[in-house]
């Protein structure tokens, strides 16, 4: 019988997979021999070997009770420690899940990383467990429990090649063919699972995980969810939407690490998704949406000829889409790396041309006029800045003065009528003649104006066109500028680029003929170099679409008056948010070193307020980000400095490409002559503020005697004396205002809450609760609106009537302003029937949050404008938070945190938000909760989020804003250089923020200040790439590489790639 199995076993294939592992010799010795042994006893045999010591065999070991069924726990009556994972754990994705990991090998077969080559770590086997791994010699084996030495095989660590005495510290030894040694099973892959290795061009790291395995019951219980219903509704837009999205889970093309091949798999595969989507879904927003993301995938699979193709289909089918152009905009803006500023410009200005032509077409009614114009303004607004970024200062500020003097001091008061009727289609990128937005003897006027050199818009005594017409061209003589420097004054590369700095921060505006002497001619902007600029808004509703351009031109924050949902799209816009390319910040090192954030407030100040938290470094600074990306009011215009977040602090502080008084000067001739609304004209106030305090008090008194019955304007006027410490003159001009109430219309008397709200937070920011309260009281009163309120009447502030009235007041108030659709003032109501509460339950937060919980239900909503009042309610309910805070009362950190994890959630854009979530959490150093909250909800790819807002994580301020977290953290919560330099590269790797030249130079100047030169280097070089066309990135070669990092010879070829790029130098090397 023993010879019949041996033979059976000799005809068993001995392959690598199939392994007879039953030995004959064995078989025979302490088993029958009659018994037939079975075919694979080396599972066994292991578990012999691990037991050796053991009298109880494998076979005579009992089994473990079974569990019966009281011992059983029904799922709902877990204990409190424990609870039920369904999803199993999310970083599986990520690193992939334990049954897809193999075992572990020493690919060195355990040698000492960075030791010489005689040394590396052995495993002693101990009884069931492996332990003890000793240090040992490759020649001799220490025992170290019983101090002797064994002798070992002298080729048994030996390694490839011996790398004792070189300069680097192998990470792999290379060998030969492995062994088939017992124990050593090659991992087999799953065909279920998706893994793949990365092998990017950037990236040495192989990876096993990385990827969701495609048993992910979630998701793929949702994507067969999501083809039935497309399945029954294939017109469902949406549902083709996410069910993309659920493919770029499912392959992993948009998680760290993924592959090239990985991408453009995906890329094709999604592709084919679009073009399905598109033969069933008819509606144009849903077209537009889906286009949206098919000209994402198709940068990665296409070819630039298939996807210019296609661009112009696209574009002839849905020509009034805002966010189509941007995209096209964003392609020819980024792709074409190697081209000229020029040949950049062309496409531009090719857009202009196309637009216009759709614009002159009759057929379109006065909606899709407005429409049409939108895109044209945001068009020049990216065009003017590709021109300011390329040197070309003055040919950018000329075509704003162009765009406004045409648009509001027009002397020919354009107004055309045009029919509405619906328009056939039209191909838009046909050659032809293209028609003008102006007749020509409206061009021709214009004309006139421009080379007569008359004062334009923004500069001294300038009147206007309309008044240069009405004057017959009355001659404006040109003052005498000279510049400082002449081209000779050049001798070296160094004091070249010292030169041309001084000379473009001295030539911003365009020059005259007639300037003295001209040393540069190409300062004269001709009528022809702004001709393309000469566009009519449609109506007079458009023009705060122009003023919301202007004020990005001049990286001012938006005016929440003259916002529409469509001008909302350009804060996310990474080409339009570049104010950080002219910033000087510190070095990021010191950041590091100083963690000034990491302080703890101890004592009250001035009333429990500090006077200014941006130069008191005892205090944690809940306002250092300097960008502003929330609804501003009247809180963030006229605070004090350090109270709240200020809209104009950082922009007064920060160098400006275009003088900044040039923008004052535009901005108060607009608003003298009416442009704009009330809110713009508190706006120019404000500002003027910020620049000139001195002059501000004159211009409030102008606006005041052209408007005498503009409330706003007053509250404007009491806050501006606030701001500057006249609190008698302050009180005066609240009470003026209060006693015109009576006699106003039902319209004007609207904004007298302003007046009454502004009264109360003064007294509350300076910790005055009990002035507060009176002042709140008074509104309740009848008698509060004329005479008793005003004239410091005693009021009993603990009177429940006294309560209730105020109450019925501002509810009823609150109820009107709803009403009328008047959402902003229905907020500045509701806000201060939440101070109500908070102040008459004697400073409780829990009162003032419940109120805040009941009023917040009216501003529930997916329009833009009920979401703007939102926002604007939580930040007044977070102001509350922190003054509280601030005043040193009672207060639970998770209290506020709890609250702006919320908001963040529903607004995770928005920097009040943010900065006060970061503020909070910089008091505790156990948890790290802020970057948490960043990774998972605002910079989180969300698959639910607004399609007019985009996904998170292409949201420019928001990368801002993790950057500047990481800098601010400091070493003691763990950030480092590392950390910081990979929030960098996560964060220029998103479609959202790659060609953010602002972005570019912070990196940067991180790395130049860090000390690594060679790192500095190669950013700079990789931003030269993604950002040919901005000057400001080849000057740092120049400023900050001169001293060492590279020699005369790579700052000429710097010099002359500018040269080749087209970029405008001033001073000739």
């Amino acid at each position: 019988m023993d010879h019949h199995w041996q033979q059976i076993l000799k005809a068993v294939p001995r392959f690598t997979s199939f392994r007879g592992t039953l030995d004959a010799s064995k078989a025979n010795g302490d088993r029958e021999s009659r018994e037939p042994p079975p075919i694979d006893r080396t599972y066994e045999k292991k578990r012999r070997r691990h037991h050796r010591g053991t009298k109880q065999s494998f076979r005579s070991r009992e089994r473990p009770p079974a569990v019966t069924d009281d011992q059983c726990v029904e799922w709902t009556d877990l204990p409190a420690p424990f609870t039920i994972d369904v999803k199993g754990d999310p970083n599986g994705s990520n690193y992939g899940f334990r049954h897809e990991i193999p075992s572990y090998y020493h690919p060195s077969k355990r040698a000492v990383l960075g030791s010489e080559s005689i040394l590396g770590f052995s495993a002693q086997e101990s009884g069931r467990a492996r332990h003890d791994k000793d240090l040992l010699s490759r020649k001799l084996r220490l025992d170290i429990k019983h101090q002797k030495l064994v002798r070992k095989d002298r080729n048994e660590y030996s390694p490839s090649r011996d790398v004792k005495g070189a300069d680097f510290v192998p990470l792999q030894i290379s060998r030969g063919r492995k062994s088939n040694r017992e124990g050593h099973h090659h991992r087999q892959r799953s065909p279920q699972s998706s893994v793949t290795e990365q092998t990017t061009d950037d990236s040495c790291t192989d990876t096993d995980g990385g990827q969701l395995s495609a048993r992910d019951d979630d998701v793929q219980q949702e994507r067969a969810d999501l083809r039935r219903d497309l399945d029954r509704n294939p017109a469902n837009w949406h549902a083709w939407l996410r069910l993309v999205k659920l493919q770029d889970q499912v392959d992993g093309s948009s998680l760290p690490g993924s592959t090239n091949d990985n991408r453009r798999s995906n890329a094709e595969v999604s592709l084919a998704i679009y073009e399905r989507a598109l033969q069933s879904v008819a509606d144009l927003e849903g077209r537009a949406q889906i286009y949206l993301g098919m000209m994402s995938k198709a940068l990665i699979f296409w070819e630039r000829d298939k996807i210019v193709s296609r661009w112009e289909t696209i574009l002839g089918q849905c020509p009034l889409h805002l966010q189509l152009w941007r995209k096209y905009l964003d392609f020819h803006h980024s792709t074409l790396s190697g081209s000229t500023l020029e040949e950049t410009r062309k496409y531009y200005l090719d857009s202009l041309a196309i637009l216009q032509k759709q614009k002159d077409y009759v057929g379109y009614p006065q909606a899709k006029q407005s429409t049409i114009y939108t895109i044209q303004v945001y068009v020049l607004l990216r065009l003017s800045l590709l021109l300011n970024e390329g040197g070309y200062s003055e040919l950018a500020v000329a075509t704003w003065q162009a765009l406004l003097e045409f648009g509001f001091n027009n002397a020919s008061q354009n107004s055309r009528s045009r029919s509405h009727t619906e328009n056939p289609p039209i191909d838009l990128f046909v050659t032809g003649r293209v028609g003008r937005s102006a007749t020509v003897e409206t061009s021709s006027t214009f004309e006139q104006f421009w080379d007569s050199e008359v004062p334009r818009i923004g500069e001294l005594n300038a009147k206007g066109w309309s008044n240069f017409a009405d004057s017959e061209g009355e001659q404006w003589q040109p003052l005498s500028a000279k510049g400082p420097f002449s081209e000779d004054d050049s001798t070296g590369i160094k004091s070249w680029a010292e030169a041309e700095r001084r000379v473009s921060d001295s030539a911003r505006v365009p020059g005259r003929t007639t300037d003295e002497p001209l040393a540069d001619p190409f300062r004269v902007v001709l009528f022809s170099d702004i001709q393309f600029a000469m566009i009519e808004p449609p109506t007079l509703s458009d023009h705060s679409t122009l003023l919301t351009a202007f004020l990005r031109f001049c990286y001012l924050p938006p005016c929440s008056d003259l916002s529409t949902s469509k001008t909302r799209l350009w804060d996310s816009d990474q080409f339009v948010q570049n104010q950080m390319l002219y910033d000087h910040p510190r070095p990021a090192k010191s950041l590091l070193e100083k963690p000034s954030a990491l302080e703890s407030d101890s004592g009250h100040l001035n009333g429990g307020v500090t006077p200014n938290p941006r130069h008191h470094t005892s205090l944690p600074n809940a306002f250092q980000f300097p960008l502003v990306n929330y609804e501003i009011s009247s809180d963030n215009l006229f605070c004090s400095p350090g109270q709240w977040f200020s809209a104009f602090a950082s922009w007064g502080e920060r160098p400006s490409q275009t003088p900044k008084d040039f923008v004052v000067r535009v901005l108060q001739m607009l608003a003298g002559r009416g442009i704009g609304s009330d809110g713009f004209a508190e706006y120019v106030l404000s500002l003027e503020l910020q620049i000139s305090p001195k002059t501000v008090r004159k211009s409030a008194k102008s606006l005041l005697k052209k408007r005498p019955a503009n409330l706003r304007l007053y509250n404007a006027f009491y806050l501006i004396e606030c701001y500057l410490g006249n609190i008698e003159a302050a009180d005066k001009v609240c009470n003026t205002a209060l006693h015109l109430i009576n006699r106003l219309g039902e319209e004007a008397r609207r904004d007298a809450i302003l007046l009454w709200r502004s009264r109360v937070w003064q007294h509350l920011a300076i910790g005055e609760a009990g002035n507060a309260l009176e002042r709140l009281l008074e509104y309740g009163l009848e008698e509060g609106l004329g005479t008793k309120g005003i004239n410091g009447g005693v009021l009993d502030s603990t009177s429940s009537a006294i309560h209730l009235r105020l109450r019925n007041a501002l509810t009823a108030g609150r109820d009107h302003m709803l009403s009328l659709s008047l959402h902003t003032h229905a907020v500045y109501f509701s806000d201060l029937l939440v101070l109500a509460d908070y102040l008459i339950n004697d400073l409780s937060l829990e009162a003032a949050l419940s109120s805040f919980k009941t009023h917040l239900q009216s501003f529930h909503a997916k329009s833009s404008s009920i979401r703007a009042a939102e926002a604007l309610f939580r930040q007044f309910f977070a102001r509350l938070l922190f003054i509280h805070t601030m005043q040193k009362h009672p207060y639970s950190p998770s209290f506020i945190r709890s609250f702006l994890a919320e908001s963040i959630a529903v607004f995770p854009h928005n920097t009040i938000f943010l900065s006060l979530y970061a503020w909070n959490e910089s008091k505790f150093r156990i948890e790290d909760r802020v970057r948490g909250i960043l990774r998972e909800t605002v910079l989180a790819n969300h698959q639910h989020c607004d399609h007019n807002e985009g996904d998170n994580s292409d949201h420019i301020i928001s990368q801002f804003f993790a950057v500047h977290t990481d800098m601010q953290r400091g070493l003691l919560l763990g950030s480092n250089h590392n950390a910081i330099r990979g929030t960098f590269e996560r964060a220029l790797s998103s479609e959202g923020a790659a060609h953010s030249t602002g972005f570019w130079k912070l990196y940067f100047l991180f790395e130049h200040s860090s000390g690594n030169v060679e790192r500095a280097n190669e950013v700079f070089w990789r931003a030269v790439g993604a950002c040919p066309w901005a000057k400001e990135i080849y000057m740092l070669a120049f400023e900050c590489l001169g001293d060492g990092e590279m020699n005369e010879g790579d700052l000429r070829a710097v010099h002359d790639l500018m040269v080749q790029r087209e970029l405008r130098i001033r001073v000739a090397l």
